[in-house]
């Protein structure tokens, strides 16, 4: 029997029609997916509805400050007033990340930029969804914390995943005052002086459960400073669009080694202060053909946009460093080793050789709002995260070594110039 236009088959049963959706199903959606959200990041948070770091393992701070564990372990027996961590039992210790940082400082590890040096600003980018810019941003985070960097998180998306990765629920315990947004609007919105203006972002920093490691969080509002940005553009003689971010991240460089920005997938006013803002670019890319085909768009409107900066600023715009990172990698999927491989030929020497891998661990801690870096108890095989961990650490020390090269390289070039002009002056009469 033929079924009528208002037939509706559901696993093989007559189900009834559905209703139209209007305007108040929509925002009732809204708010069940809001309670659900809050109810994973409760159950992952319990009780205090904040997340807390596990302990490192004795194994784990040797290799962190690049010693063997006997090693490690006779330097606290000779210096007792050294953190020494807790023993839960007579064959482990366990240590925390300050009393790691505090190891660090006894030991006269180097710092990890000259005295005096800004820090630097990485951006990880694409104007596609779905390459895995936030899991590459969190984790590089805190591989850097973990290896002695100070380092600031900056999320730029307003579907705020990074920001709900450490426990906070953007909508509802993030205010738009909190984020970049009121920032970005400039010290006068919509002809009125802005009560929240300070001149830079330090008011909106937060510290996470990750010592050395601070957020600017994000919400959906940050959707609103693509239009406080236009009609600056608008209203404000002689406003450079892409400037605002650099400007106000420009005090907060001397603070971190590193700042991170979690981008969102789009190309937008946001994104171009991103892009100006950044001393080196991390494509996340995955090996599939629809991230592909994007990629070359991606980097026409990079050099567009580049070319929209130069033509009013001072200096031409460049980058330490724009590396592409695979990302989501099945390492014995055919057709991403196939992919990989041609973008390894045509980007030789841009393309990292470590990728990120698509790891049933990362899917499995996911509920629980935890990285590979912050899993204490694992419940499958422990090889699997082990793995995972191995690989990500691989992907991120490569991308460390880049961030340590180009701070190395600007110290360089600034201590040259303090002797070229102290030289200068040593001429004049």
């Amino acid at each position: 029997m033929a079924a009528n236009a208002d037939t509706v088959f559901e696993s093989g049963a007559l189900a009834e029609p559905r209703a139209p959706v209007d305007s108040h199903a929509i925002a009732d959606l809204a708010q069940r997916a809001e309670r659900l959200n809050q109810t994973i990041r409760d159950r992952a948070t319990h009780p205090n509805h904040r997340k807390t770091l596990r302990k490192f393992v004795g194994t784990e701070v040797a290799d962190l400050l690049d010693l063997k564990v006997e090693t490690l372990y006779r330097r606290l027996d000779r210096h007792p007033t050294l953190p020494q961590g807790i023993t839960p039992n007579p064959r482990r210790r366990d240590f925390t990340l300050q009393e790691i940082y505090a190891l660090r400082k006894a030991f006269d590890l180097p710092p990890k930029r000259a005295p005096g040096q800004r820090g630097l600003v990485v951006s990880i980018c694409n104007f596609k969804g779905g390459v895995a810019k936030t899991t590459t941003a969190a984790h590089l985070a805190q591989y850097l914390v973990m290896h002695g960097y100070r380092v600031l998180l900056v999320d730029l998306d307003a579907q705020a995943s990074l920001t709900q990765l450490f426990g906070i629920l953007p909508h509802t315990e993030v205010g738009d005052e909190q984020t970049v947004r009121t920032f970005l609007e400039g010290p006068n919105f919509r002809g009125e002086p802005s009560p929240q203006w300070t001149g830079d972002l330090r008011y909106v920093v937060q510290e996470t459960h990750w010592a050395n490691l601070d957020l600017i969080p994000s919400n959906l509002g940050v959707y609103g400073a693509e239009f406080a940005i236009a009609a600056r553009l608008r209203d404000e003689d002689g406003f450079a669009f892409y400037r605002p971010l650099s400007e106000g991240l420009a005090p907060l460089r001397n603070d971190y080694d590193v700042i991170i920005l979690d981008t969102a997938p789009s190309l937008s006013f946001v994104n171009s202060n991103a892009m100006f803002a950044a001393d080196g670019l991390l494509i996340t890319l995955p090996p599939a053909m629809i991230d592909l085909q994007s990629s070359s768009l991606f980097f026409e409107l990079v050099a567009e946009l580049m070319e929209n900066f130069n033509r009013t600023e001072a200096s031409p715009k460049t980058y330490d460093f724009a590396s592409v990172l695979l990302t989501r990698v099945k390492p014995k999927d055919k057709t991403h080793a196939q992919i990989s491989k041609w973008i390894r030929q045509y980007f030789p020497q841009e393309t990292c050789s470590q990728t990120v891998v698509q790891s049933s661990a990362l899917e499995k801690v996911g509920p629980d709002l935890m990285t590979l870096y912050e899993v204490d108890d694992y419940d499958g095989d422990r090889r699997t995260l082990e793995r995972a961990i191995e690989a990500m650490n691989s992907a991120n020390g490569e991308v460390e070594l880049l961030i340590r090269q180009s701070l190395e390289a600007r110290a360089e070039a600034s201590s040259r110039a303090t002797v070229a002009l102290s030289s200068e002056r040593d001429k004049d009469p």
